[in-house]
């Protein structure tokens, strides 16, 4: 096909497009086979891509072999860090984020409760585990530190300067040393 885009990502080749039947269907409901070339959509599979690296350095971190493990893990790990800070910094780390990763960031959010009142290591970690209860060998501390690790590497060094500047000191132990 003409124009298909292909982008190689870390499961291979890879390739998003959008189909859309937006022509009627007979008397019976059923709609006719449209013969128009699909809709590639480039920002969907490039998205996709870069979240998929997000995943595998995370699972290169912790040695998981499993990717559904390690994205539920980014993701707990990065709700318990937004609930953490202003809403303004969580715009800001947002921001940085891939476009599929920066929805799920934001889902479930609630800005007129946060940051939490209870912003300690210790509920930070409870957090985490509680996410994992049919997991034993998840360990809280490691998979947030991955995480941490992960998002050091993947966002600028001064909007990790901007949310350690924010977070309580036993929070920012979390992270990486630089």
């Amino acid at each position: 096909m003409a124009g298909k885009v292909v982008y190689q990502n870390v499961h291979g080749i890879e390739e998003c497009f959008i189909i859309a039947d937006d022509e009627p269907g007979d008397e019976s409901g059923v709609p006719k086979v449209s013969h128009r070339p699909h809709k590639n959509v480039p920002a969907l599979a490039a998205t996709v891509q870069k979240t998929k690296h997000w995943i595998k350095d995370l699972m290169r971190e912790l040695e998981w072999e499993d990717a559904r493990r390690a994205y539920h893990g980014l993701s707990v790990v990065l709700h318990a860090l937004r609930d953490r800070l202003t809403i303004h910094e969580t715009a800001d780390l947002a921001s940085e984020l891939p476009m599929l990763l920066r929805g799920m960031f934001y889902e479930g959010w609630q800005p007129d409760h946060v940051p939490v009142k209870d912003r300690s290591k210790a509920a930070f970690l409870t957090h985490v585990s509680d996410a994992f209860p049919d997991d034993p060998e998840v360990e809280a501390e490691r998979l947030t530190r991955a995480v941490l690790k992960v998002l050091a590497d993947r966002v600028s060094k001064g909007e990790i300067n901007d949310i350690r500047a924010v977070i309580p000191e036993s929070l920012r132990e979390l992270f990486p040393r630089r």
